[in-house]
């Protein structure tokens, strides 16, 4: 199951789109949503693996925002399986709860950032934005800057 949410409620999807949400949470992904539309971005939310490697099929996205822990796969294998299809799209991490994530397997499928759950609106749009600025810059997707890796995991 996916939704496509864009700023003006448009049910036709784009060829490409801002963001998208994988969030097996509907409540967290409409509320993520909700704040980056209102940001002026077009969103497309999907709740599972699956889906969003059918979505990033269809269009690429700029930034996707993962979910560790995912009803049919791990957001790790989600994320190597959207950096095959789309490499030109920045990703970014969200979970409560990371067991056995380790800095290797961050940096082998090129996560730029991890935040924990609960994420604050406001600094996820500013990580996002930081991503932007990143891939301008460089014409490659944003990964993940040297001082994250000095976090520790599980």
């Amino acid at each position: 199951m996916n939704t496509l949410i864009t700023r003006d409620d448009d049910a036709r999807a784009p060829a490409t789109c801002d963001v998208l949400i994988v969030e097996d949470d509907p409540a967290q992904a409409e509320e993520l949503a909700c704040y980056l539309i209102r940001a002026g971005l077009t969103v497309q939310v999907c709740l599972c693996g699956s889906a969003a490697i059918h979505c990033v099929t269809e269009m690429r996205p700029r930034i996707a925002l993962l979910d560790y822990n995912l009803p049919d796969m791990d957001g790790v294998t989600v994320a190597e399986r959207i950096r095959r299809l789309s490499p030109d799209t920045s990703m970014l991490m969200m979970s409560g709860r990371i067991d056995g994530l380790a800095e290797p397997t961050l940096r082998k499928v090129g996560l730029y950032s991890f935040m924990n759950k609960p994420v604050v609106p406001r600094k996820l749009l500013s990580a996002m934005r930081r991503m932007a600025r990143t891939a301008l810059k460089t014409g490659l997707p944003a990964t993940v800057p040297q001082k994250f890796f000095g976090l520790t995991f599980g």
